[in-house]
């Protein structure tokens, strides 16, 4: 099996030449383009989920005409954010059939809400994010009639560190996993194991001053060291078994001169692809203005509706 280095030089050899411009690319603002949730006045009824000593609230979006038993997102939040992205991901919800779940993390020691995947300030926090998130999604399946096997993990910044974190420590909880400006932790990845092949997206821009595309080893950052995002996304393809790669250039919805590099992992036995959008000169953001996320994320999780 090759290893995780190895594919990454992979990566730089077998990208191949040619521009890909986005379906719908005039050089306007993408779709649904406006800050956090301020763009739709709807208001989401908010339900509570006790376990153990913690208690967290979650709202959810379940389009109108959507039947019995169909996929659900669970979308996890960036560090003490209350940005959602409803307006973006509800419409593609619509579009794709699924329903969305969007809960609330936890207060740390400085009172910001968050996941917990080991920032130094989150050392009052007494939740194993496997177990508690193991223990809601059946919950919220049953609870809202969805489908108990289809059900998908995505997250932004904090929320995308968790991404990597549960697909360490307990990956069986969802059936494919979409971060956006997520990390691997070295604590995670020097004292776990990758086991069970699962599809994994990334979408990070590698001028991320925040969550560096380059890694943090030094942890001058102050959130804990970390490897580089290549590194990690390719560790995912090397236990997914992933046997071919192909790399695009794609074109930047808003920025005529930006380039997004697409890398496709594929071909593992298991029919588990490792994407990734390597947004040029993209900073620490949901990446709307150079990629239509919300719809590369439905898009993604969509193939993998059993």
């Amino acid at each position: 099996m090759k290893s995780a280095l190895q594919y990454l030089a992979a990566a730089t050899l077998a990208c191949v030449a040619g521009t890909i411009v986005f379906a719908g690319n005039t050089g306007a603002a993408a779709p649904g383009s406006a800050a956090g949730d301020t763009a739709t006045k709807k208001t989401y009824e908010v339900y509570t989920f006790p376990y153990g000593d913690t208690v967290r609230t979650y709202s959810m979006y379940i389009p109108d005409s959507l039947a019995p038993g169909r996929p659900l997102i669970v979308m996890t939040h960036g560090y003490n954010s209350k940005t959602r992205r409803r307006k973006d991901l509800n419409k593609q919800a619509r579009k794709y059939g699924f329903a969305i779940c969007y809960p609330n993390g936890s207060p740390d020691s400085k009172g910001k809400e968050g996941w917990d995947v080991g920032y130094p300030a989150q050392y009052t926090m007494t939740v194993n994010e496997a177990e508690w998130f193991g223990a809601f999604v059946p919950k919220v399946a049953e609870k809202f009639n969805l489908s108990p096997e289809n059900v998908f993990l995505a997250g932004m910044s904090n929320g995308g560190d968790l991404c990597y974190q549960i697909m360490y420590e307990k990956p069986e909880i969802f059936k494919a996993y979409a971060s956006v400006a997520g990390l691997t932790f070295e604590c995670v990845y020097d004292s776990l194991r990758l086991t069970a092949p699962k599809p994994f997206l990334e979408i990070h821009g590698n001028n991320d001053r925040t969550s560096a595309w380059q890694g943090d080893h030094l942890n001058k950052g102050g959130w804990g060291a970390y490897i580089p995002v290549p590194l990690a996304v390719s560790a995912v393809a090397a236990n997914n078994r992933c046997r071919s790669m192909v790399c695009d250039t794609l074109t930047s919805l808003t920025r005529p001169e930006a380039k997004v590099y697409h890398m496709l992992y594929t071909d593992s036995p298991y029919g588990t692809d490792v994407e990734v959008y390597e947004i040029d000169g993209g900073k620490h953001s949901w990446g709307h203005k150079d990629v239509p996320t919300a719809e590369i994320i439905l898009r993604f999780f969509n193939r993998y509706v059993k």
